[in-house]
């Protein structure tokens, strides 16, 4: 099992939706690498999240809204 797979698999297991996650578990949980969350959602702006002192934090709650927000319908044929 790849190491990213293995991160959401134990992120998954018993997770409140309020739970504070790490910037690489939160990446890990939603499938985006960790420079991609880093760079392009965090300074976008596209997710909220907690900053306590330099260590950024993000609630599985917003992640999981962010996830809906870009989800794509299908095509009615």
């Amino acid at each position: 099992m790849s190491k990213l797979k293995e991160e959401k698999t134990n992120i998954d297991q018993s997770l409140d939706k309020n739970r504070l996650l790490t910037e690489r578990q939160a990446s890990a949980y939603i499938g985006l690498s960790y420079e991609s969350l880093k760079r392009s959602v965090r300074w976008l702006g596209k997710i909220p999240f907690y900053r306590v002192n330099k260590r950024i934090s993000y609630r599985v709650r917003d992640l999981d809204e962010f996830m809906e927000q870009c989800r794509v319908p299908a095509k009615q044929n």
